[in-house]
């Protein structure tokens, strides 16, 4: 994930890197002027316990630094709930901290999949609060984005199929107890996997995946302006308004520049794998990579791994293993064969690990 600044909340400078294998982050300012992102941490090795986890990072400075992260540890959750995924924060009326995210049976993308909510004091320690905020009977909910704005509460959750980018929208006066109202129109290239921001008493936003960050505004929550797009490449974007003239955006982006070593030539540039399309996806969705130039005109990076590996860490596939040339490349990833759920494709080059991501397969 990177994290940059803007003073104007569109366009965005000082890219830097917020922390590496992670993503669906989400940020907030607590009462005591604290900032607090949570997000998904995917920590090595694949499958181990520390995989694929909810974790938190603070900030004292206004987003300067950052504290190493902590796993979220979400009390009275049931044994048989898949643990905690796309959390977003949020403040109660009393100033508590208030952590909404996605889970259920089975670690499976099924219609147990809702919207639940947790409540903590630290940031670190939660405990569940009762009952569903949001669930569909024929779908999955997932990546729940809330807000208070004008003393009403909005949960959005994005359409989990392909033909729309749109969203589910549900209004609280107390953030436990959401009513749906009507949804949220987009299309399929404004993508609403992302996060609420506040710009003034008068205006919400609402910041948006797609080929570039995007955001939305509205008066109220329900009527929504025109796409405005950002100079920034990425998704899963969480957009903080600090002052007039400092914005905060922390999102899943390219992955950071790393060092591979081959006959003692260290590659100059990143290396990156991008986010799959569609996603969700049933049953193909297309993954991308790119290799760097290398230095003294060597083109020839290696051995390039892309795998596919299930929600418990065990591989299922292996879409490429061979040498490849500086240049970007696209894969099929055919999921027919596969049963509904959480996947993750990881892009290795001679064996050092370069960056792993999530797609969703729906049926």
């Amino acid at each position: 994930m990177k994290f940059c600044q803007s003073t104007d909340g569109i366009n965005f400078t000082n890219i830097q890197t917020f922390q590496d294998s992670s993503g669906v982050p989400n940020v907030i300012k607590l009462p005591s002027g604290i900032l607090a992102c949570v997000f998904q941490w995917f920590r090595q090795p694949i499958g181990s316990p520390s995989w694929d986890r909810v974790a938190v990072k603070f900030s004292s400075d206004n987003g300067v630094t950052w504290t190493t992260p902590a796993p979220v540890i979400v009390n009275e959750l049931p044994g048989n709930f898949a643990r905690p995924f796309d959390p977003t924060l949020a403040i109660t009326d009393n100033g508590r901290i208030r952590i909404f995210f996605s889970s259920g049976l089975n670690m499976m993308p099924d219609t147990s999949i809702n919207t639940y909510s947790a409540i903590s004091d630290d940031g670190i320690i939660y405990t569940m609060e009762d009952g569903i905020r949001f669930s569909m009977p024929d779908r999955p909910v997932i990546d729940p984005a809330v807000i208070k704005f004008r003393n009403l509460w909005h949960l959005a959750n994005p359409f989990s199929n392909q033909t729309s980018g749109g969203a589910f929208h549900n209004i609280s006066v107390d953030g436990l107890n959401f009513t749906r109202v009507q949804d949220i129109t987009s299309d399929g290239a404004h993508s609403w996997i992302g996060n609420y921001m506040i710009k003034d008493t008068n205006e919400l936003r609402f910041y948006g995946s797609g080929v570039n960050v995007w955001y939305s505004s509205s008066p109220n929550g329900g009527e929504w302006s025109a796409f405005t797009n950002t100079n920034i490449n990425g998704g899963d974007p969480s957009v903080l308004k600090l002052s007039e003239t400092n914005y905060l955006m922390i999102y899943t982006g390219q992955t950071y520049p790393i060092g591979i070593n081959e006959n003692e030539n260290n590659y100059e540039n990143g290396f990156r794998l991008s986010q799959n399309y569609p996603n969700p996806f049933n049953p193909f969705t297309n993954l991308e990579f790119a290799c760097p130039p290398a230095r003294q005109g060597i083109s020839d990076l290696g051995f390039v791994s892309l795998k596919v590996y299930d929600i418990l860490g065990n591989e299922v596939t292996t879409l490429i293993n061979e040498r490849k040339n500086a240049g970007s490349y696209e894969v099929l990833f055919d999921g027919s064969g596969f049963p509904s759920g959480i996947y993750y494709y990881s892009f290795s080059v001679n064996g050092d690990l370069i960056d792993t991501k999530k797609m969703i397969l729906l049926k």
